[in-house]
């Protein structure tokens, strides 16, 4: 692993989020880095509206936040070198100007504050989006990394005018980074010419973590005690991305399954809310909220068959699911639909291709499932660990480093 540098983490989500890769690559690079996981910058105008509709008050709206976050071993809680600044939101961002530089400015004055206060010198840029590139340049860094995890112009909620403006702020970005890291093949093909250095290295599963906490208690939690088995389970974010109008389907089809899907709901879609009440309509379904990181593989040992209900499209065609990964470390069968991450573990993973063939290959998995194949999904997870992942990313970053040093 890397050692001794510090780390500037631009991320695209709140720290206390559901657990993404970003989440595992920092907390490992903080045991020998210098890490600042810097939080989203509120915009200005849904701002206003949340004041406006009393989603939020004046008094909600706060300065800018420095705190250290503590980390186990063993499980005593140690300080460690990773931080999170959360920027202001008393002073959003403005998108138009003579605004956007008045803000942009008091918002590098604060968090300069910070790097200030910590002692960050020379940092390693590691950017997460496109428009981050206002980034570049700014901190006299060493090394400027662009994390690509999606393929991003194709989230459902992009319109068709901003899809071309992020690609070319996402070519722009990636121009200007020293290596730019991507999580699928997909992406690796279709990103492969915006850099000289565009390097795989996929997603994994805290696979010491997962056998940890099962070892632990193997009891089902609280909230599945009354669900009656075979159970059905999807542990992660659900949004978009998941099918709910075929889970819907297939969840009244279904006789003698318990559907439990564990994870916050975050929908924008119409058809996937009029989906998400016809499932909470349905006795047999169980929609149990976000959970901490600590329980999720409680929660995924509880499942006798586990899900990856995705759409099929351009956004699911590029992503490499956390979710196969944490599936596997608990040795659970999985039924996916037809995504290019369901056939990267074809060995494991059941891909259907419409709604009867989804229920199809639930029931006939949930019959051939064996303790052996449940080793053999537990062997293939001991194999993508994210302390190998992390391994791989240090050798690339060393690499540029080198590389740098003796251009200069």
């Amino acid at each position: 692993m890397i050692k001794g540098h510090d780390i500037l983490c631009f991320a695209p989500g709140p720290w206390d989020d559901i657990w993404r890769n970003r989440h595992q690559i920092m907390t490992r690079l903080a045991r020998a880095n210098r890490v600042l996981y810097i939080e989203p910058w509120a915009y200005l105008h849904p701002t206003l509206r949340r004041l406006r509709s009393g989603q939020m008050r004046l008094a909600d709206l706060q300065g800018p936040q420095l705190r250290q976050i503590p980390l186990a071993r063993d499980g005593v809680p140690v300080s460690t070198n990773l931080y999170v600044y959360r920027p202001s939101s008393r002073i959003p961002c403005a998108g138009r100007f003579p605004l956007d530089v008045v803000t942009r400015g008091v918002y590098m004055v604060s968090l300069k504050r910070v790097l200030r206060r910590l002692g960050v010198r020379r940092p390693i840029l590691w950017l997460f989006l496109p428009d981050m590139e206002v980034f570049v340049d700014r901190f006299d860094e060493k090394l400027v990394i662009y994390h690509i995890v999606d393929e991003y112009a194709s989230y459902s909620g992009v319109s068709e005018a901003w899809r071309p403006v992020m690609r070319r702020l996402e070519q722009q970005l990636a121009q200007r980074a020293d290596v730019v890291f991507v999580t699928s093949p997909t992406l690796l093909e279709s990103k492969r010419t915006l850099n000289q250095r565009v390097l795989l290295v996929p997603n994994a599963v805290d696979y010491a973590g997962f056998t940890k906490i099962l070892a632990q208690d193997m009891a089902p939690p609280a909230d599945l005690e009354g669900v009656p088995r075979p159970i059905a389970g999807y542990v992660g974010a659900i949004n978009d991305k998941v099918d709910l109008p075929l889970l819907a389907r297939v969840a009244s089809r279904s006789e003698g399954w318990s559907w439990v899907l564990v994870g916050p709901v975050v929908i924008t879609d119409d058809e996937e809310q009029r989906a998400l009440q016809a499932l909470r309509a349905l006795p047999h379904v169980y929609l149990l909220g976000r959970k901490n990181v600590e329980e999720v593989p409680r929660y995924i040992a509880a499942c006798d068959v586990c899900l990856l209900p995705y759409h099929v499209n351009e956004w699911t065609r590029n992503i490499d699911s956390l979710k196969i990964y944490e599936y596997l470390a608990c040795g659970k069968a999985i039924v996916a639909t037809d995504v290019p991450a369901a056939h990267r573990f074809s060995e494991f993973v059941r891909v259907a291709r419409d709604e009867t063939d989804f229920l199809q290959c639930l029931n006939a998995t949930a019959e051939k499932d064996s303790a052996e194949w449940q080793a053999r999904r537990k062997q293939t997870a001991a194999l993508n660990t994210w302390e190998q992942r992390v391994e791989s990313l240090s050798v690339a970053i060393e690499e540029c480093l080198r590389e740098k040093g003796r251009a200069v």
